[in-house]
């Protein structure tokens, strides 16, 4: 007999699992092209981070970016923020949003823990972006706090309603 030719167990027949809601499918779909994203930043700034430093110190690269169009002290800026904040922010910030996906993985399987684990990566990721990047680039984290909010109450909902 073949794994697909498997005779239903009664407790299968009684309690079939829910079929996923389409909400849920999209802000999981949505929710997985953010953390795979959010890695792929995270672990490629945290491993050319020595090389970007090095750049900044190069003359030849700051007359070829202006040759590029960057406004003059654009990209110093930009190149600032970036240093500034440490390799170390990157690598955090990788691995939170492997947890993130893992999370996300668990609600696309319609199980509660999976709305923990994503909840506990995204406050996390909050918290670490507070910390060390907005506090040296001074910039504002209302966007990525109303984002991940509105994420975690409308997962929250199926939370309620259909994960298990």
């Amino acid at each position: 007999m073949e794994e697909n030719d498997q005779i239903p167990t009664f407790s299968d027949v009684e309690n079939p699992k829910p079929e996923r809601p389409f909400g849920l499918s999209l802000f999981c779909v949505l929710s997985f092209i953010n953390a795979v994203y959010q890695f792929f930043i995270g672990i490629g700034t945290f491993l050319v981070f020595g090389t970007l430093k090095d750049l900044t110190e190069d003359e030849n690269y700051l007359e070829m970016m202006d040759k590029f169009g960057v406004k003059e002290g654009q990209y110093e800026q930009a190149m600032a923020a970036i240093l500034n904040v440490g390799r170390s922010y990157y690598l955090y910030t990788a691995l939170l949003y492997v947890a993130s996906f893992i999370g996300v993985l668990y609600m696309w399987r319609q199980l509660k823990k999976g709305f923990h684990i994503y909840a506990i990566a995204q406050i996390l990721v909050l918290i670490i972006e507070v910390l060390m990047f907005d506090s040296v680039t001074g910039s504002s984290p209302w966007g990525g706090v109303i984002i991940t909010a509105v994420f975690i109450a409308i997962y929250y909902n199926y939370y309620k309603k259909v994960l298990q």
